[in-house]
């Protein structure tokens, strides 16, 4: 259904039927509820610590110890929802600088494979493009920095591959 059929749906419901449909939606979608919930009595610090917490137990078991099969289709997953509720690019950036510090940190430490690395590069480019769409490449330039040297060490040319993906301004400026 296309967004003007929605739309030409809804005008020809009454209030009472309006209200029926979205109360419907709101109790048989989890992702509905939690989205107007979160539209209704918006808790940012709930929703940040929240998604950290998603994000590390994507990486790491609840003991420390890293997880062997790490899906990258779910952590993309968490940050999509996550920035589909969050409109203040500064917390949406600072959430990607956390998931690219638990990334670099898992690479460092315990996986050396070319598809891992790709994910890496692609997550740097999506920070990078964020960054810039935002305008905030000054204020996150150094959290840039360090991101990438954490990226060293993780292997098969990890940082030249984001070196070549990134935004030039984040390159020797």
């Amino acid at each position: 259904m296309s967004k003007s059929q929605l739309k030409k749906y809804l005008k020809e419901l009454n209030k009472d039927q309006l209200e029926e449909f979205i109360l419907d939606i709101y109790s048989d979608f989890k992702p509905a509820k939690e989205y107007i919930d979160f539209f209704l009595n918006p808790d940012v610090t709930k929703l940040v610590n929240k998604t950290q917490s998603q994000l590390y137990s994507k990486f790491y078991r609840p003991n420390g110890e890293p997880v062997t099969n790490l899906k990258f289709s779910k952590v993309n997953a968490i940050m999509k929802d996550f920035t589909n509720k969050i409109c203040d690019p500064y917390i949406v950036a600072d959430m990607m600088v956390y998931l690219l510090t638990l990334i670099c940190d898992y690479g460092r430490n315990y996986s050396y494979s070319e598809s891992f690395v790709r994910s890496v590069i692609s997550n740097f480019k999506r920070l990078s493009n964020w960054l810039v769409t935002n305008g905030l490449e000054k204020e996150y330039h150094q959290k840039m920095e360090n991101l990438i040297a954490m990226t060293y060490s993780i292997g098969w040319n990890c940082s030249d591959g984001v070196y070549s993906e990134i935004d030039p301004c984040f390159i020797n400026a």
